[in-house]
């Protein structure tokens, strides 16, 4: 029996339409954020989570209360905090949809020496970084065992190009082997992360190729090596980014959301960041290139596939069905 070319017809509408509405792959209305201080901010540095907040409009509760990052934290202490646990009942109770959680970096800090050293590597290094991830990974499914509509959880940094790893490690083998210790963690959790079905934030790639050459932000020369109150330094002190670098840091995130849950929000501009920065004066013209996609990974299709994937079956039918109608 053949279809009716109306039938057929409308299916296809329907998916275009579904593959041309913008934003509407998940309704996100609410968001929450777990972490450390680079998350909770700080008195002289403040965080990514403001500019989210505060130029792209992200609902963070009264006065951001939804970030309830804590300065210091690990991913123990993360958890003895209760961290998850609040963030599950924002959810549980309609005030969050997304959570953020990016963790991890004092738990690289507290024993740093000791990767860079040779100390602490092989079969031991692999059981301190699954540790690390169990506990991300206790977070995760707190988080969504309230059914939320996902999670982004990012990767660790590659401490040895902090402010503080250029300043304390010298030789090439150093940071080599800071970096293979940040892709042992982050392979490890990158998987537990898309077994989970969330979208994985690789901020350590991403901080190797910010530092590939010159980091120019709107016209304006960033150093990414030494730590400065002048807001032209991306570290503010030897861990911590100061404006541009939270800016950038917010770029990711929000290049995450609009990949992993189909919204649409514009990055900031070099111009709206360098305003945070203090430097507007100092912008010539959008001049920073960062590939914020490369870094985002995803478990499944982005929803521009989904679509290709959903109308292509109507659209090849209804061109069959045509082309028979046409030969009898």
């Amino acid at each position: 029996m053949n279809r009716h070319p109306a039938s057929v017809s409308i299916l296809l509408a329907v998916g275009m339409l579904a593959c041309l509405a913008p934003g509407t792959q998940a309704a996100i209305t609410g968001y929450a954020a777990m972490g450390a201080s680079d998350t909770a901010g700080t008195t002289y540095t403040g965080s990514w989570v403001p500019y989210l907040a505060n130029q792209r409009g992200f609902d963070f509760g009264p006065s951001m209360t939804y970030n309830v990052a804590v300065g210091g934290a690990r991913s123990d202490t993360l958890l003895t905090q209760g961290q998850h646990t609040a963030v599950q009942s924002l959810v549980q109770n309609g005030d969050v949809d997304l959570a953020y959680l990016m963790i991890g970096g004092n738990d690289f800090l507290a024993v740093r020496t000791s990767i860079a050293n040779g100390s602490l590597t092989g079969a031991t290094l692999t059981a301190w970084a699954q540790g690390v991830v169990d506990n991300i990974g206790v977070a995760m499914d707190t988080v969504l065992s309230a059914n939320p509509q996902g999670m982004v959880v990012a990767g660790l940094p590659d401490i040895g190009l902090t402010a503080a790893g250029q300043a304390a490690f010298t030789t090439s083998v150093e940071f080599q082997r800071i970096a293979d210790a940040a892709d042992v963690v982050n392979g490890i959790l990158q998987t537990e992360v898309l077994a989970r079905g969330q979208v994985f934030v690789d901020t350590a790639t991403a901080m190797r190729d910010l530092n590939q050459g010159p980091l120019i932000v709107g016209g304006v020369t960033i150093d990414t090596v030494n730590a400065s109150a002048d807001p032209t330094h991306f570290f503010q002190d030897v861990i911590h980014p100061a404006a541009v670098g939270n800016g950038l840091t917010a770029n990711l995130f929000l290049q995450a959301v609009n990949i992993g849950y189909g919204t649409n929000y514009a990055l900031l501009t070099d111009l709206e960041i360098l305003t945070t920065a203090g430097l507007a004066a100092s912008f010539t013209g959008e001049t920073s290139s960062l590939p914020y996609s490369n870094y985002i990974v995803t478990p499944v299709p982005e929803p521009s596939t989904w679509c290709l994937m959903l109308t292509a079956p109507f659209a090849i039918g209804l061109l069959k069905y045509r082309s028979r109608r046409r030969a009898s």
